[in-house]
This record gives C-alpha cells, sequence and structure tokens, in this order.
C-alpha cells in the first residue's frame, strides 16, 4: 500500500486519548435524566438529506505534515464521497463509503483498493462502520466500541454522568477497558469532544468539535480536531469548514478509469 493510501486511511480512521478522571454525580434516576439528554443531543442533529462540505485539511505525524483541500459529499445514511486536492484544482484521490464498503481511487498509482468494513477491524483492530464515519462528519452522537444494542439503549445504559464548568461530561468504561468520555455543552447539549481510551490496545483518540454554524445547520462544527495514538506513535488531523450546503442536487459519480489497476482488500 503506497504511502499516500496510508495517509488517507489515517485520514478517516487515525486508529484510537487519554485515561480519563471525571467527576461523577450519580443520581437517583440516572437512567431517566441520561434519557433526557440523549433526546436534548439528537434533537440537535442536523436535518438533510445531502450534505457538501468544503474543507481544508492539517494532516501530521511525527514524520511529516500534509496541507489538502477535501471536498466532502454526504447523501444521508447511504453514501459518502472524499475529494482530496492540494488545493490546485488536481484531485489526488477521492475516497467512497457505502453502507458495507470503502473504495480508494489513488490518482498518483493509478489504482483503485477497495474492501468491505471488516478488513479495516482485522486490520486496525477497530470495529467501524459507515454510520460512525457520518457521525464524526456531522457531529451527531457517537459512541466506540458499540455492542449490538440501540444508540439509545447504549447511551442510556451504559454511561453515567456527572457536571463541570459549563460542561456535561458522560463517561462509561466497558467490560474490555475501554474508556469512553463525551463533553457536551450543559446549555445547549452539542457534543464539544469524545475521549476514547482503549487500554488493552494501547491506543487512544479524542475528536474535539468547536464553533457551530447556525440555527439552519444546528449542531454542525466549523472546526474538528482529530488526534489520535497507537503505542505512542500520533496522528492528527485538523479539519475546517470553510462552506456548507445542505439538500443541494449533488452529483456522487466515481468513476474508475479503465487503464487503473484494481486492488482488493486482504481479508
Amino acid at each position: 500500500m503506497s504511502k499516500l493510501k496510508v495517509v488517507f486511511i489515517f485520514l478517516i480512521f487515525s486508529s484510537l486519548v487519554f485515561s480519563c478522571k471525571t467527576k461523577r454525580k450519580l443520581q437517583k434516576n440516572e437512567s431517566t435524566q441520561l434519557l433526557q439528554i440523549y433526546d436534548s443531543i439528537v434533537n440537535k442533529y442536523i436535518d438533510y438529506e445531502t450534505l457538501l462540505i468544503k474543507s481544508s485539511i492539517k494532516y501530521e505525524n511525527e514524520k511529516r505534515k500534509l496541507n489538502l483541500k477535501a471536498t466532502v459529499k454526504l447523501k444521508k445514511d447511504s453514501l459518502i464521497i472524499i475529494s482530496l486536492s492540494p488545493g490546485l484544482g488536481i484531485e489526488l484521490a477521492r475516497i467512497k463509503f457505502t453502507m458495507d464498503s470503502i473504495f480508494v481511487l489513488d490518482r498518483l498509482s493509478s489504482q483503485l483498493t477497495r474492501g468491505d468494513y471488516q478488513f479495516i477491524e482485522k486490520t486496525y483492530k477497530i470495529n467501524i462502520t459507515y454510520a460512525d464515519i457520518q457521525s464524526i462528519l456531522t457531529n451527531q452522537l457517537f459512541i466506540y466500541p458499540r455492542n449490538h444494542n440501540s444508540l439509545e439503549d447504549e447511551f442510556v445504559k451504559g454511561f453515567h454522568f456527572g457536571t463541570g464548568s459549563k460542561r456535561l461530561d458522560i463517561y462509561r468504561k466497558t467490560d474490555n477497558s475501554v474508556e469512553n468520555l463525551i463533553s457536551l455543552d450543559e446549555q445547549t447539549y452539542f457534543v464539544k469532544k469524545y475521549i476514547i481510551n482503549d487500554i488493552p490496545n494501547k491506543r487512544n483518540l479524542s475528536i474535539l468539535f468547536e464553533d457551530t454554524y447556525s440555527d439552519e445547520l444546528k449542531s454542525l462544527p466549523k472546526r474538528v480536531s482529530i488526534t489520535s495514538s497507537v503505542d505512542g506513535k500520533f496522528n492528527r488531523i485538523k479539519l475546517n469548514y470553510s462552506k456548507v450546503s445542505k439538500n443541494k442536487k449533488l452529483n456522487f459519480s466515481f468513476k474508475v478509469p479503465s487503464k487503473y489497476k484494481i486492488i482488493d482488500f486482504k481479508k
């Protein structure tokens, strides 16, 4: 796999920021209050069928830094296409996420790499889905790892909460020692930060959401910062959403030139 392709995969799957200590106030009717919090979060989701996001991306690790421009197209619960370029109108790569598959079109190497999410799980030990990627891009509730429960049940039955300065912290530690911290704005219930600490696999992830656009776009952030650490090695991605349009008719084409080499992810 080329270095460029590795960067593309890290841009989306930066594998998973610290061991968090949060003050926790247990309530007699905590489940009821967590259900109210859950409903407040969901009610602030952006309502859309399609989204077009123009963004700049800054990526760095210990060895390199990379600045890119990105065009993100989303068809809700169906399709995501991300086009990456150096900002000169030349596309370096195009990534397509469907509900069950991933496609990476590498313009520099003239090849298409494709596979399903099980490849990501087996290779990087990250059980991530299309819904998770969509949630991170649009600042909707993201819980990792997920069981087979509904998102609501997992949130209400698995988490506890405490309050801080202008912040509401939701916390859990799973049976397999993965810590989750979700920090909310106490007034708006917008998610401000995720912290995931996967103790057995020595990896952690933080996702920080900064500012929001307007009432129409609700909790959609202007900036997203993702920092990951795996065995002490870090990757950092900063997305700056410069323009967002919703419910426009978008072209979701993903044409592969006939001369491109096709590589299937090996399971």
